[in-house]
């Protein structure tokens, strides 16, 4: 007799702890899923588009004014200057290579 209440009691922990898991692995994937819908660390790469300059709105290396597309070209040393087409005569006096 005291063998069958032994087995029983037994049977009900496991019935209890099979419930119990089945509800929190289900309470587990609701949270993760509930993470992938939200923003999280996720960053909208909408505002930075919008926000991000062009190149018309830079200013030319030499003379400074913002006339529109900017041709880049590669100096001597390295480095990288924006000239406009105006200034585009100086480039080719200084032997620039563009890019």
């Amino acid at each position: 007799m005291s063998y069958t209440a032994v087995i029983i009691v037994l049977l009900v922990l496991v019935v209890v702890y099979f419930i119990s898991r089945g509800r929190l692995t289900k309470n587990s994937k609701d949270h993760r899923n509930n993470n992938a819908n939200s923003k999280g660390n996720v960053i909208s790469m909408d505002k930075h588009r919008k926000t991000k300059t062009i190149s018309g709105d830079q200013p030319c290396s030499s003379c400074k004014k913002k006339n529109g597309k900017l041709i880049f070209y590669a100096q001597e040393n390295g480095t990288i200057v924006g000239l406009c087409k105006d200034c585009k005569s100086k480039a080719i006096k200084q032997d620039m290579l563009p890019l």
